[in-house]
Formats: structure tokens, C-alpha cells, sequence
């Protein structure tokens, strides 16, 4: 049986932990507009501790890494959905 210490440090953990939380961020635009900002304090508050476990596994370089990629996450916009292009009537080219 592993300590918490040492689960801490197990590889996996880090990598779930990083990728589940990458998911449920790239989910967060596709929530109704009422929701968005309860997810998006959720995932803030839930981050802190991936943060500090990826840094703590990966070092500082891949700490920065994470955080930077969160921020973009968490505080980029959703890119509105384009049109599909209208269909030429038949015997125009």
C-alpha cells in the first residue's frame, strides 16, 4: 500500500488529474450561459491543487506551462459558430 506522499509522486496521478481538468475546461463553453460562471469558479478552485501537484511532479517550467495554459482555458472566449456557406442554385457556376 503507498503512503499519500508517495501517491503524490506516482506518475499517473499528476497525468489523470492534469487531462480530467483539461477536459472539463475545453466542456465549459458548450454549458448554458447561467452555468458557465459556476464551472468556470469550479475549475479555478479545483486547479489550484492540479497546479501544485503538476509543479511538484514536473518542476517550475511545467508549472508556468499549466498555469498559462489554464488562464487560456478559463479566459478565452468561445469562437461563435460560423454559417454554412449558402448552396449555388443549380446551373449558376
Amino acid at each position: 500500500m503507498m503512503a499519500a506522499a508517495d501517491l503524490a509522486t506516482w506518475m499517473p496521478v499528476p497525468v489523470a488529474a492534469v487531462t480530467i481538468w483539461l477536459v472539463l475546461a475545453c466542456l465549459m463553453p458548450r454549458l448554458p450561459r447561467r452555468a458557465q460562471r459556476r464551472a468556470g469558479w469550479t475549475l479555478a478552485l479545483a486547479g489550484v491543487p492540479v497546479l501544485g501537484l503538476s509543479t511538484l511532479n514536473w518542476g517550475p517550467g511545467a508549472g508556468m506551462l499549466c498555469l498559462g495554459l489554464g488562464l487560456l482555458l478559463l479566459l478565452r472566449r468561445p469562437a461563435p459558430r460560423r454559417a454554412a456557406p449558402a448552396a449555388a442554385p443549380e446551373g449558376q457556376p
